[in-house]
C-alpha cells in the first residue's frame, strides 16, 4: 500500500462518493481506502504492527458509525500516533459544540460539519483535505499544486481555509483544557515586533531557533496561555497574510506551519494521569 494512501472511514455511499469527487477536483490524486463500519476501521487502522505514518497520509473519519463510536476509534488512532504525523479530518452532521469539542480532544485535527451540496464538498472538504496533505509535505498533493497555476480565487480559497480552519485547530488541538480561561484576558501583552519577529524565523529558521526565541519570551514570565493567545495565533495569521501577500510560496508557508506545529507541541504541559 501507498505511504500516501487517504483512508475514509464512511458508512455512506452517497457521503463517500462526494469525498471522492471533492478531493479529485481539488487535485488530490491519492489512492483513496475505504472502511464503512467501525469494526472494519478499527480491523483495518489499528491491527497492523507498523504505525500509521508508515502507510497512511490523511484520515477523513464520520463519527456516527455502525459498530463503534467514532471518538473512541479517533483515541485510539491517536494513541497509535501520539506525534500527530497522520493529519485526521473528523466530518459529522452534529454542529453541537460539545461534539467538536470532544472531537479535538480525542484527537481531530479538524472538524467540519458535513455538506448538503456537492459544490460545498468541493469548496469546503476538498480543499481542505488538500491543504492538510500539503501541510504534511505529501508528495503527490505537493507535485500537483506545483504543477498548475492556481487562479487567485482558489489561492485565496485556500488561505483562507488555513487560516480559519488549520491553524486555530492546530493550536487548540495542543492546548490544554487548563489554559482556557487564561485565553479570554492574557495578562501579559506580546508587542507587534515581537509577533512578526517569531513569523520572520519560523519562514527562516530551524524549529530550534524559533523555539529558543519563544523560550527567551516564556523566561520573562509570560504564562502558556498568554503565548497561546498573544503570540504564536497571531504568528499563525500573519504567515497567511503573507502567503496571500505572495511574499512567499505555498511551500514555505507549508514549512512554516510545520514549524509552529511543533512550537504547539512542545509547550503544551504534560498531562497529568488519573487516579482511580
Amino acid at each position: 500500500m501507498s505511504s500516501s494512501t487517504i483512508v475514509s472511514v464512511e458508512d455512506s455511499d452517497t457521503d463517500f462518493v462526494a469525498l471522492q469527487h471533492a478531493l479529485k477536483v481539488a487535485g488530490v490524486t491519492n489512492p483513496i481506502e475505504r472502511c464503512e463500519t467501525g469494526k472494519e476501521a478499527a480491523g483495518y487502522l489499528l491491527s497492523r504492527s507498523s504505525q500509521l505514518a508508515d502507510w497512511a497520509s490523511l484520515i477523513v473519519l464520520d463519527l456516527n458509525l455502525p459498530g463503534i463510536d467514532g471518538r473512541d476509534l479517533l483515541r485510539k488512532m491517536r494513541a497509535q500516533d501520539p506525534k500527530r504525523t497522520v493529519p485526521i479530518i473528523v466530518l459529522s452532521t452534529s454542529s453541537h459544540p460539545k461534539d467538536i469539542d470532544a472531537s479535538y480532544r480525542a484527537g481531530a485535527d479538524a472538524y467540519m460539519v458535513k455538506p448538503l451540496e456537492l459544490e460545498d464538498w468541493e469548496s469546503k472538504v476538498g480543499r481542505l483535505a488538500q491543504s492538510w496533505l500539503m501541510l504534511k509535505g505529501d508528495t503527490a498533493s505537493r507535485q500537483y499544486a506545483m504543477k498548475r497555476k492556481q487562479p487567485q480565487k482558489t489561492t485565496d480559497a485556500l488561505c483562507r481555509v488555513m487560516e480559519r480552519e488549520i491553524v486555530p485547530r492546530l493550536l487548540l488541538a495542543h492546548c490544554d483544557t487548563g489554559l482556557a480561561p487564561r485565553y479570554e484576558q492574557p495578562k501579559f501583552i506580546i508587542s507587534e515586533e515581537e509577533i512578526v519577529e517569531l513569523t520572520r524565523l519560523l519562514f527562516v529558521s530551524d524549529v530550534t531557533v524559533s523555539s529558543a526565541y519563544v523560550a527567551a519570551i516564556r523566561a520573562q514570565g509570560v504564562p502558556v496561555g498568554s503565548l497561546y493567545v498573544s503570540l504564536l495565533a497571531p504568528a499563525a495569521r500573519l504567515v497567511g497574510e503573507w502567503w496571500r501577500a505572495e511574499r512567499h510560496e505555498f511551500a514555505e508557508v507549508s514549512l512554516a506551519l510545520s514549524r509552529l506545529q511543533q512550537l504547539t507541541r512542545d509547550l503544551a504541559p504534560a498531562r497529568t494521569p488519573t487516579t482511580h
